[in-house]
């Protein structure tokens, strides 16, 4: 595995999973057990979560194109940096995404892994030039916004609007979008609520809970909360 992955996620560094493993498990014990846990303790184990805190967070809104007729979403925009003078791997070899739509409070879709890599070799300005070109070189089936025929899968993938190696990496100072298109089966309509975790080995590394808005136009922007923490 690549050394530079080690800086996605600090937990990737085994002594600190050690540490993290021991601390939380014996704070569980003690408060099984009955005694108590001091502040020192507690210092422990917070200082070992802070060091799995996410490493991209989302700046600026998710937007999305839709479908008014259906009231569906066909694909979504989400951009993303690294926080800090972090990196994330985007090789999928590395990183899956992984995808829940709830219709109802007795029905949902789900999916362990709807990632299917990247588009690194240039900048694009817009949704609409990146999923044209994730259908050219086979990222995704068909295109939403021109083709009749719908997606067979829904798929993610990751794009960059502002790449300064263009590497598999999202780097300090980069802006990449993860896209999202969607099967006909799997797109959001009104009202359902959209949860969407990237993740690497060590945990997720951005973990996105919506409300599917009203779909009154084809453009949208998302409501709703977004969770970092």
């Amino acid at each position: 595995m690549n050394k530079r992955h080690s800086a996605v996620f600090p937990m990737y560094n085994t002594g600190i999973v050690i540490f993290f493993t021991i601390a939380v498990t014996l704070v569980i014990i003690f408060v099984n057990i009955g005694l108590s846990v001091n502040n020192t303790q507690k210092e422990v184990v917070d200082k070992a979560v802070d060091e799995i805190d996410e490493r991209l967070v989302i700046t600026g809104k998710i937007s999305a194109f839709a479908d008014v007729s259906s009231h569906k979403i066909l694909a979504t925009a989400t951009p993303v940096k690294t926080v800090s003078d972090g990196e994330v791997n985007v090789d999928p070899e590395i990183l899956d995404v992984s995808y829940k739509l709830v219709k109802s409070e007795n029905y949902a879709i789900s999916y362990d892994n709807i990632y299917v890599g990247s588009i690194r070799d240039r900048t694009y300005d817009s949704l609409v030039e990146a999923v044209a070109d994730a259908k050219n070189l086979g990222l995704i089936d068909s295109n939403p916004y021109v083709d009749t025929q719908k997606p067979t899968s829904t798929s993610a993938f990751v794009y960059w609007i502002i790449n300064q190696n263009f590497d598999n990496y999202i780097d300090n100072n980069e802006l990449a979008v993860l896209a999202i298109v969607y099967a006909d089966r799997d797109r959001p309509s009104s009202g359902e609520q959209l949860f969407i975790d990237v993740n690497v080995p060590e945990g997720y590394v951005l973990r996105i809970e919506q409300d599917v808005p009203n779909i009154s136009s084809k453009v949208i922007n998302f409501g709703g909360i977004i969770n970092e923490s």
